[in-house]
């Protein structure tokens, strides 16, 4: 006769029949009776080994045998366990129980005193205005047991995992954030674990959500989501059937409550589609070709007008995709600057670019506007688009609410009347639904709530991809984690309120790393003849030994290229540099150009808001000789880190500095200025002299590099 396990139907594995005593019978009945049809429990019903823990097993005269005290606790889907969310889901109208996984009343009281904490240190009631912002997080598709806290992480929050439900495993984590419009707070409101959810529940959450911070003295008047088709749903649900950018808060009637796509998720759209297909304005074919020419142009060349454009801008798999930061790179001015300059240049691949510039520059407007981070943002970038707003007669929004969707529209009907796709219905709808309740919002915090001035980065979900982020951290930097992992790290920032964010985070603005270590080569002796060995090691084509000797007599620039337009940005950068450092207006002056900018700055003129820098033709024509000689010579060291093999082999090239600028004598004085003996660097096979008081600066750099 086959022994089968009574509750999994398992057969040809170890089972064990219930005990013979009372006390120990009836602990097993209890374990089993949520688990399978209590009545047909007999005498000699069997158990499979499965359903105990290793710790009910011992050795006994080699023989695996069960303790004395051994009961069954080991069940594949425990139907009535206490699951973790922060708030308790809504039960079916039948009546029946829906499951969630943890302890709910303490993540409740977590959740309170986090957000009610944040309320008390508020002193201004304005503080309290705050965004609900909702996203999903994909984790890991896995079951995992904690002794410590004697629970099951991992399963979905779905009324389907009711009594006999079948039970399924999350691979969605829905998380809440409230998000600060004055203050800067960023507190989980919730989160739970999914597989599959309805609309109707995720509606119901939402109130529930917005109730519980609503309770705790937060006032929320906007929700802020990406345009995925069950958040379209919600808003529909909200609107009672329509779409509205503002209904009538549930909870503070009086008050309304804004409703919002995510800027950022439109702009990843919006830059996927035009990757995707061509499409048509009333200014012509827009066209992602443009880009794809500029790459192949610039990507032999040292010095690149456009320095971040990589394949995976132009070619995105589907995780790369998702990135915010390359997304929103695409329309920055330096590309098209870039264009504009080979289309004004007569290229022959550039002769109808007019109407993807304008595509590219009307998408970096619409960021732009959304992007307003303080008060000062504008002066430091010398860009009125990022100014705060401080009143609804703003141009930009009336950009927004006029120009911008016109221009849509036009993208639409010109594409559909050409045949081609254009923008897809969802994307052009959501760009000009977050134009108006940007809009709305604005206008509303300006004139009813009494804000000074509004800043629009608040509007976007970074905070709830930074928090992402941080669970991702705590997860050992996986994409995907798994529950319990993100469940500890979300209570971790529930308790100590930090968010650690990574520097790979799919945010919009990152924040620069800056080392404070230099990278100038040591003046150790030991180190010098260390580094003058290596370099004496290099043997260079004829070719290049040419190109070296060329630095001492450099040709004025006649062409217009993109190569050469590039190489002068890079010497207005470096002149600009090298004012901040020395304060020198005699060394900086005569590096700057005398005369009205001709062609050859013309990009440095297309991206100018009035900082940059216009060098001489003079110091572009012996900076774009010197890139070439480091591009010849970078392929012949044999090291890790060429780059600096090649700093560290110009910093050689150090002399006494006698000349007319009284600014590097005084640094030269102080010992602040690199001077030193005179080095013989076998890099160039050519001995430097000291420059007389007579010779001129440029005289001093041809010499010198």
């Amino acid at each position: 006769m086959t022994r089968k396990c009574f509750i999994c139907k398992k057969t040809n594995i170890s089972c064990f029949e219930f005990p013979s005593e009372a006390k120990l019978r009836k602990q097993w009945f209890e374990a089993v009776q949520n688990y399978c049809d209590a009545s047909k429990i007999k005498e000699r019903t069997l158990i499979c080994a499965e359903h105990f823990r290793p710790d009910c097993f011992e050795n006994f005269e080699k023989v695996t045998r069960l303790t004395n005290k051994a009961v069954p606790s080991e069940f594949n889907a425990p139907i009535d366990i206490p699951t973790d969310i922060l708030v308790d889901t809504p039960s079916q109208e039948s009546g029946t129980q829906t499951n969630v996984t943890g302890n709910i009343n303490s993540s409740n009281e977590l959740i309170k005193q986090r957000l009610t904490t944040e309320v008390s240190n508020f002193k201004n009631p304005i503080e309290r205005v705050c965004s609900l912002v909702i996203d999903d997080m994909a984790i890991r598709q896995k079951l995992i047991y904690s002794r410590s806290d004697d629970r099951l992480y991992g399963l979905s929050t779905s009324s389907s995992n009711t009594i006999g439900g079948q039970v399924e495993i999350a691979h969605q984590m829905m998380c809440y954030v409230v998000h600060g419009l004055t203050t800067r707070f960023t507190i989980p409101a919730g989160y739970f674990f999914h597989s599959s959810f309805t609309a109707e529940e995720f509606y119901s959450l939402t109130l529930k959500i917005l109730k519980l911070v609503t309770d705790c003295g937060f006032l929320i008047i906007r929700i802020v989501t990406d345009n995925l088709a069950l958040n379209v749903k919600l808003f529909k649900l909200l609107g009672n059937g329509t779409i509205q950018n503002v209904i009538s808060h549930p909870y503070l009637s009086p008050l309304p409550l804004f409703l919002s796509f995510d800027y950022c998720h439109a702009i990843k759209n919006a830059r996927n589609l035009f990757l995707q297909n061509e499409m048509m304005s009333s200014d012509g074919v827009i066209s992602a070709s443009f880009l794809t020419d500029l790459y192949d142009l610039q990507r032999d060349l040292p010095v690149k007008p456009v320095k971040f454009l990589t394949k995976k801008h132009l070619f995105p798999n589907n995780l790369e995709k998702m990135n915010v930061l390359r997304a929103i790179q695409i329309f920055y001015p330096s590309v098209t600057a870039a264009l504009k300059f080979l289309n004004e240049n007569g290229h022959e691949l550039f002769q109808n670019v007019s109407a993807t510039t304008k595509y590219l520059e009307c998408m970096h407007h619409f960021f732009q506007i959304h992007n307003v981070s303080s008060k000062n943002q504008y002066i430091r970038s010398l860009d009125s688009s990022v100014a705060p707003y401080v009143n609804v007669s703003d141009e930009r929004l009336h950009w927004l609410t006029h120009d911008f969707p016109q221009y849509i529209d036009d993208i639409q009907v010109q594409s559909q009347r050409a045949g081609l796709p254009g923008l897809s219905k969802e994307t052009a709808h959501s760009l000009k639904f977050i134009a108006r309740s940007t809009y709305l919002t604005v206008k509303f915090l300006l004139e009813e709530v009494g804000f000074y001035y509004v800043l629009t980065r608040t509007f976007s979900s970074d905070c709830i991809e930074a928090m992402f982020s941080h669970v991702r951290l705590r997860g050992g930097s996986n994409d995907a984690t798994d529950a319990r992992a993100a469940e500890y790290a979300l209570k971790q920032i529930l308790k100590c309120g930090i968010i650690k964010t990574s520097k790979s985070a799919n945010v919009a603005s990152n924040v620069d790393f800056v080392s404070k270590h230099h990278i100038l080569p040591s003046t150790s002796s030991s180190s010098t003849q260390e580094h003058h060995k290596h370099c004496s090691d290099l043997v260079l084509p004829f070719t290049t030994l040419q190109q070296l000797r060329n630095l001492h007599n450099v040709q004025m620039l006649t062409d217009n290229t993109v190569y050469s337009a590039s190489v002068a940005f890079l010497a207005g950068y470096i002149i600009k540099k090298m004012n901040d450092k020395f304060k020198c207006d005699y060394c900086v002056s005569s590096l700057l150009t005398k005369t009205i900018p001709g062609p050859l700055l013309r990009l440095i003129n297309l991206q100018d808001r009035g900082g940059l820098t216009y060098p001489n033709l003079e110091f572009v024509a012996v900076l774009k000789e010197l890139a070439e000689v480091i591009h010849l010579l970078i392929p012949h060291i044999e090291k890790e880190n060429p780059c600096r093999t090649v700093n560290e082999s110009l910093m050689c090239l150090r002399f006494e500095v006698t000349t007319d600028c009284t600014r590097i004598i005084e640094l030269t004085d102080r010992k602040e200025h690199y001077s030193s003996p005179k080095v013989t660097p076998a890099l160039f096979n050519e001995k430097v002299s000291p420059v007389t008081s007579k010779q001129s600066w440029k005289t001093c750099y041809h010499q010198g590099n």
